[in-house]
């Protein structure tokens, strides 16, 4: 009789946890109520206004339709701010859409807290399962020990925000922090980029480069979409940046070798004309199970080869600060990847710190 009186005392104290936090009073603050921009990771910061997408309207007509759908999703976006409170509630809506298979509805439409205390030591924050995946969706963070401290809320990398508001203990000091302003890190690249197939938001790769590296990362990732077309290029190369990292195999494997070489070689060139910023391009992730299925993803390997094939090229004429990251530099493990498509947390880890380690090499920091 014992384990039916755990579970019982265990479904209780979740219970009782939960109407606590139903019935916590808070007082209410929406970002995009503030005089300044105060969301992070977008590069037409200004231009985007009261929206968590990622380009401004001007693109509806330009880029491809799915690009387009995707750029709505609120991939690498992130809010901060500073409170005292003990208590606090996050709560938002999103757009419907279907439940991916191979992604966590906490990953797809769930949101991540991180923060950072008085020492300076950001940690991960848990809600411990005090969520509610209504139409309005809430995560609760109770009896928090921060004190005076610095918050960063991600969003959904793939979901579409219509609305958010951020409460804390009534009486509590609450301010939103502006966001960054310095030259971002911009990663162009596929569902990977945009944040397949962690198991929540802060686990994403690039978010994870984020907090490695202190830099204000730019998330352009957008799921079996990263093909290179030139448009792409053309608003990229709008952005004043600290470093471009173009990261397409993934998706641009589906190419013909001449149409990879072509693409890539105008995204260079095109990024090139304006701005003088170092340009990471990467090839494919390692393939994690080639023991037993060593011919999967054959197009994919030939398609890294033109690809550095092309970046060679055009070292050899001239073009400067292109960098070159290889497969093997991403060091997956049998472990790290979830379909053998997209990486999991382990995978998720091993891309972040490949970046870091070239971003390293390039400012030696």
């Amino acid at each position: 009789m014992r384990k039916p009186i755990t579970a019982i005392i265990g479904f209780v104290c979740i219970l009782s946890s939960a109407m606590q936090a139903h019935a916590q009073t808070f007082s209410w603050h929406n970002p995009m109520q503030e005089a300044v921009s105060v969301i992070n990771g977008r590069a037409w910061d200004g231009e985007i206004g009261n929206s968590y997408a990622r380009l401004p309207e001007r693109f509806q007509q330009r880029v491809p339709l799915k690009v387009w759908n995707l750029s709505r999703n609120a991939a690498g976006l992130s809010v901060k701010f500073s409170t005292n409170a003990r208590n606090l509630q996050v709560k938002y809506t999103i757009a419907d859409a279907p439940q991916l298979p191979n992604m966590s509805r906490l990953n797809q439409a769930g949101i991540d807290l991180y923060a950072t205390n008085s020492s300076g030591q950001t940690h991960w924050i848990g809600n411990h399962m005090l969520w509610n995946w209504g139409d309005t969706i809430t995560f609760t963070f109770r009896n928090l020990e921060t004190k005076a401290g610095v918050y960063e809320l991600f969003l959904p990398p793939y979901s579409t925000v219509t609305s958010l508001k951020v409460g804390c203990d009534e009486g509590a000091s609450f301010r939103f922090i502006p966001s960054r302003k310095e030259k971002p890190v911009i990663i162009y690249g596929s569902s990977i980029a945009q944040g397949a197939s962690p198991s929540r938001p802060g686990l994403t790769w690039t978010n994870i480069l984020k907090r490695l590296t202190g830099y204000n990362i730019v998330n352009l990732g957008f799921s079996g979409s990263c093909l290179m077309e030139p448009v792409l290029f053309d608003a990229i190369s709008e952005i004043d940046a600290k470093c471009f990292i173009i990261d397409p195999i993934p998706n641009s494997y589906r190419l013909t070798d001449k149409e990879i070489t072509d693409r890539i070689r105008y995204g260079i060139l095109c990024l090139r004309k304006k701005s003088k910023a170092p340009i990471i391009v990467s090839e494919s992730y390692p393939q994690a199970d080639i023991v037993f299925n060593p011919h999967a993803e054959e197009r994919m390997r030939t398609a890294n080869k033109a690809l550095q094939a092309a970046v060679n090229q055009l070292q050899k004429e001239g073009v400067s600060g292109i960098y070159y990251q290889f497969g093997k530099d991403i060091p997956f493990t049998e472990d790290a990847m979830i379909e053998a498509s997209h990486p999991n947390d382990i995978g998720c880890v091993a891309y972040a710190k490949a970046y870091e380690r070239m971003l390293k090499k390039i400012f030696r920091k």
